[in-house]
């Protein structure tokens, strides 16, 4: 599996690639780190992840919301990767957000353990 490497996209006349791993790594980055509607052409890429931050749900119900959001997106847009809901794990304290996401793809990634950190900015 590849990736475009960004923020260095480009080495010269060539375009710079990450693989496996490092490629994982990086879209599901990206991925989490969209706002929902941010992505032109697809309204449905990315997380309504301030939504559910600055709701006036209570602690417990934010996490399972999160949990489910951070789900509900990997398995629509990532097919490289094999995940359940328990696989994610969500702390939340005040505007961060820490998420450990543990998936299942090529037997070449050596590990299978995403920690992601998220801050999400007050508007």
């Amino acid at each position: 599996m590849y990736s475009i490497a960004f923020p260095n996209i480009f080495n010269g006349s060539k375009v710079r690639l990450n693989e496996d791993y490092d490629a994982i790594k990086v879209n599901l980055k990206s991925l989490l780190m969209s706002n929902r509607g941010g992505l032109f052409g697809d309204p449905y890429y990315g997380l309504n992840m301030k939504q559910i931050l600055w709701s006036q749900a209570a602690k417990p119900v934010v996490v399972e919301l999160l949990k489910d959001e951070i789900f509900n997106a990997i398995y629509s847009y990532m097919p490289q990767v094999s995940i359940t809901r328990d696989d994610i794990d969500v702390e939340v304290d005040g505007n961060l957000v820490n998420a450990s996401i543990s998936v299942k793809a090529d037997s070449k990634i050596p590990s299978n353990l995403f920690n992601i950190k998220i801050l999400i900015d007050e508007e």
